[in-house]
């Protein structure tokens, strides 16, 4: 997740900004990396597949789909209310915000955040911390601010296969 988006979300936590600026900010934030980044206009309506053999340059975070990940994602994934298959590799954290994760092994380089998820399978290889937070705070936290972020889906547009390297 990036650093800004945490910081919106924060500060609705906080009630330092309404819900409603914080989704007006985050709308903004993803119209402006879109652009930065030439990012595909709408992905929200689509499962997300990354076959063992792809790579994904970049951060990716999704939001509200199914998810399979076998492949490599060079930079941090965030799974925010999606039902996910994960053996694949990250370079970077992973963040599983809520919604339902099974693993089948794989690699986490960085830390490994686990936010009112419901996990099974054999967890993968974590190079930093794993984090667990389960509690009834949490998860209605969730619940308010899920409508303000299940528009986000953001992915780097750079997916290729490892063949092409």
């Amino acid at each position: 997740m990036s650093e800004e988006i945490r910081r919106i979300l924060e500060a609705v936590a906080k009630g330092e900004i309404s819900p409603e600026e914080g989704e007006m900010l985050i709308k903004a934030l993803k119209e402006k990396e879109k652009e930065e980044r030439n990012w595909p206009e709408d992905l929200s309506e689509k499962d997300f597949v990354l076959r063992e053999d792809e790579v994904m340059e970049g951060d990716l975070v999704l939001s509200k789909k199914k998810a399979i990940i076998k492949g490599k994602v060079k930079g941090d994934l965030v799974l925010i209310n999606c039902e996910t298959f994960f053996s694949g590799e990250v370079e970077g954290d992973l963040a599983v915000i809520s919604g339902k994760i099974e693993f089948d092994g794989g690699k986490v380089k960085g830390d490994l955040a686990l936010v009112g998820a419901k996990e099974s399978g054999r967890r993968p290889s974590v190079g930093g911390d794993v984090a667990r937070i389960s509690n009834f705070f949490i998860s209605g936290m969730m619940k308010m601010l899920s409508p303000f972020i299940s528009n986000i889906s953001v992915s780097s547009k750079k997916k290729k296969s490892e063949r092409e390297e």
